[in-house]
């Protein structure tokens, strides 16, 4: 049964919410590497202050590293609890936009995000969420390149595989979790080379990347 917009964003911030009420002071300001010169705690400002942008109409510019930061410096000095409560408020109404609108990148931005501070804190990846699996969708058929992503019984394909006889490449062996995530920059080229690919992956690694790459290799537990 598919899943709506609405009901996978309201689950991902849920689950992002209990984990940063679970957190005290010093984890709060654990840096975060996936985000350069962020904490834990700045995280939050961010996925919290997209749904307040959105509520509050302030869209122009979303997406650009100014609007980023300004999310970042506006929540910076807000009390955690407060902050939380406003997200938890305008989850409900900004949810049901993203829904109207078929806006899948929000819902994946928490998720990302989430995994992010995750990783950060030490704790384990949560690889088999429904969000992963919308991610790798997504970020597989937005690519520009021939490629098919092999994901156990299911395959993923680019919308130019195959392209006027010119073979796709193939990934092998991978999981949702491992494209979103290098998709999205939480891997290094040279993970990304050392994946199974079926043929030279010189190509492919050179458009691969939405996000990154990142600049060293990034294990998760």
């Amino acid at each position: 049964m598919e899943i709506s917009i609405a009901r996978l964003y309201a689950d991902g911030q849920a689950r992002f919410a209990a984990l940063f009420r679970s957190l005290d002071a010093d984890q709060l300001q654990t840096s975060v590497p996936a985000c350069p010169e962020w904490t834990v705690r700045d995280v939050l400002s961010h996925v919290a202050g997209i749904t307040d942008d959105v509520a509050n109409g302030r869209i122009a510019g979303a997406g650009t590293d100014p609007w980023t930061a300004s999310q970042v410096e506006r929540n910076r000095e807000l009390p955690v609890d407060e902050l939380l409560a406003r997200w938890d408020d305008q989850t409900g109404p900004v949810s049901e936009l993203f829904e109207q609108f078929e806006q899948v990148r929000p819902v994946i931005d928490v998720e990302t995000h989430r995994q992010d501070v995750r990783a950060a804190l030490g704790l384990p990846a949560e690889r088999d969420t429904p969000i992963v699996h919308l991610a790798a969708t997504a970020l597989v058929e937005s690519l520009e390149h021939p490629v098919r992503v092999e994901l156990g019984h299911d395959v993923l394909a680019s919308p130019t595989a195959p392209d006027a006889g010119v073979e796709p490449i193939m990934l092998r062996g991978a999981t949702a979790f491992d494209v979103m995530r290098s998709r999205l920059g939480r891997r290094s080229r040279e993970q990304v080379l050392a994946y199974d690919w079926s043929a030279d992956p010189k190509d492919i690694v050179d458009v691969w990347f939405s996000f990154g790459p990142a600049t060293e290799d990034i294990a998760e537990p």
